[in-house]
């Protein structure tokens, strides 16, 4: 925190305060050099046995911080914040509230921290994967002509409920919104109205216009089942592509494409490799093709082939063209390879959540990689 400059943090985000302080609760926590307390709006008999740290005090309102700021001796300086996160209103409130400070956005440093798991955030995520791992089980046998992507995606959040998935895919960015599965077949996987880069389905109306929608599935629609799945305060990531009865050998060469470029990735992970490296290795693969159904460059990507995970479904690093950082030994990733055929009005999706070791990775989703026909 002193090398970027901050004297003093007051965090606000649940996901941070849960990462430093091991408490979702309602409250900010208050960091400086050899000290931290937290400040719990509600629920403190609970924070207090939940806190890793030992300081832990009930919140009325900015001026409990303000106190104790004083008595700590900090009289001023730079007071970082996630000012991605803070709306103006409570900036202003802030401002008011520590008028000999400068506040400041500490979040690029906050999630540079998180970006490296140690093995108690690994075992986490494993146990989270395992959660995702039983909704494509539970996608396998739903799949079927006739059910509607709403009752899929019912029936495959309700396996993972009963499994200990938290119900919500936390997403840092405000205007996100997750619930667990994102899903859709037929002509909905070429529809992309939500939040990320992906295709995101229709959705029930413009109210939720993204995701499971009551269009009933067909024979040989392809269903894309991707499920962010969260326990323990952690997440796993895993996409899977159905098709509602036998595929056809055009659906099959286009999955061959995708899990081609997933290998490819897979193999390139090790410590140190450039990150914009992982997707050119996917993209050479997408640009060949797959004769007789796809020619050279007909096939298409999102613009990204992955991202971190962990106590938020996307977090740094992102596996994209612009990316500068490079691989570290602990990185948790999302490998997510979604190819499009637009002519063909067709998408395939293959997604593994891994953990970047010195070695190599290890794979912590388990459903089988293949095209999966049911029905």
């Amino acid at each position: 925190m002193t090398k970027a400059g901050i004297d003093a943090a007051l965090l606000l985000h649940h996901r941070d305060i849960l990462y430093y302080a091991g408490v979702a609760r309602p409250a900010a926590l208050l960091v400086s050099p050899g000290d931290a307390a937290l400040f719990v709006r509600r629920g403190l008999e609970y924070a207090q046995q939940e806190a890793t740290i030992a300081r832990v005090e009930p919140m009325k309102g900015f001026s409990s911080i303000a106190e104790v700021v004083d008595e700590l001796g900090l009289t001023g300086g730079v007071m970082g914040t996630e000012l991605d996160l803070v709306p103006a209103q409570l900036y202003r409130r802030l401002a008011e509230t520590f008028p000999a400070w400068s506040l400041a956005d500490i979040t690029p440093l906050v999630l540079t921290q998180r970006m490296v798991k140690g093995e108690n955030e690994i075992t986490a995520t494993r146990r989270a994967a395992a959660v995702a791992d039983i909704g494509h089980e539970t996608a396998r046998r739903t799949v079927a002509p006739g059910v509607s992507e709403l009752a899929l995606a019912a029936e495959v959040e309700a396996a993972m409920r009963r499994a200990g998935h938290e119900g919500f895919q936390p997403l840092r960015h405000p205007g996100a919104r997750g619930a667990g599965v994102l899903l859709a077949s037929g002509e909905n996987l070429t529809i992309r109205g939500g939040h990320g880069l992906v295709v995101t389905g229709a959705g029930l109306g413009p109210a939720m216009p993204y995701g499971p929608s009551h269009r009933v599935m067909e024979p040989g629609d392809l269903v894309v089942v991707d499920i962010g799945s969260t326990y323990t305060g952690y997440t796993g990531d895993e996409s899977r592509t159905f098709v509602v009865g036998p595929a056809t050998a055009e659906q099959h060469a286009l999955f061959g494409v995708v899990r081609a470029a997933e290998e490819a990735v897979l193999e390139s992970l090790r410590p140190g490799v450039p990150i914009v490296g992982l997707y050119l290795v996917a993209e050479k693969v997408i640009a060949q093709g797959s004769r007789p159904f796809f020619s050279p460059g007909s096939l298409t990507l999102p613009g990204f082939v992955g991202h971190g995970i962990g106590l938020e479904l996307d977090e740094p690093p992102v596996l994209w063209p612009r990316a500068e950082a490079r691989l570290q030994a602990g990185m948790v990733l999302a490998i997510e390879i979604e190819v499009s055929a637009p002519a063909q009005g067709m998408m395939i999706k293959l997604e593994d959540t891994v953990v970047v070791r010195p070695d190599g990775c290890e794979v912590l989703t388990r459903t089988p990689r293949e095209l999966i026909e049911c029905g």
